[in-house]
């Protein structure tokens, strides 16, 4: 687990849990049957601290640790359920890719603070804003023709974070269709091509 996250890069966390109820116990059922069945296929285990909490998974792919939790944000009167997979990279790079469609932006002073934690909006032509603590690193990095290609796949996520050794994915949670075994490994295979492609330039 990344030993410092900037924490405005997942806005003002909530526990996930009483208080919130929006995609319904019976899911939070499904999503856990989903989990304990990857853990079958991927070394790992799936867990939740009580029976109506959202679950989460912990286990291995291509040889990283993978980490797979749920988490709200909270953004002016909004509150979004947010699916987020965190996997071990080989890259000393940092940066935050933000989208640039659809994303809904930070609180003014949550802003600033992410600006103050992930560093200034660099212009890079990436599929995404990004922000970034080294400027030449993140250029570098995300310039390379096989980081371009995979990020391609990667537009449904709100934020892509990749600092201290993980790489962080966030979307919004769209419902049980996205914690389908089948449907989340070919999730994963985006999710590691990315990792590879950030690595080629090691």
């Amino acid at each position: 687990m990344i030993n410092y996250i900037p924490l405005t890069f997942f806005g003002l966390i909530a526990v996930v849990g009483l208080a919130f109820f929006v995609h319904g116990f019976m899911n939070r059922q499904k999503i856990f049957a989903d989990f304990q069945e990857l853990a079958k296929k991927l070394d790992g285990r799936a867990g939740r601290d009580n029976i109506i909490s959202y679950p989460w998974f912990e286990g291995h792919v291509d040889g990283r640790d993978l980490r797979v939790f749920f988490h709200t944000s909270e953004n002016h009167t909004v509150s979004v359920l947010n699916l987020v997979s965190e996997l071990g990279i080989a890259s000393d790079a940092h940066f935050v890719l933000l989208q640039k469609d659809g994303f809904r932006k930070p609180k003014p002073e949550d802003l600033v603070k992410l600006q103050a934690e992930v560093g200034p909006a660099l212009d890079i032509p990436v599929p995404f804003d990004v922000r970034s603590p080294n400027a030449e690193e993140a250029q570098r990095v995300l310039s390379m023709p096989p980081v371009v290609n995979a990020l391609g796949e990667m537009t449904p996520y709100n934020q892509v974070l990749v600092w201290d050794g993980r790489i962080l994915f966030s979307k919004q949670f769209d419902g049980v269709q996205e914690t389908n075994p089948a449907v989340f490994q070919k999730t994963l295979a985006n999710m590691v091509g990315l990792c590879h492609a950030i690595e080629s330039g090691i």
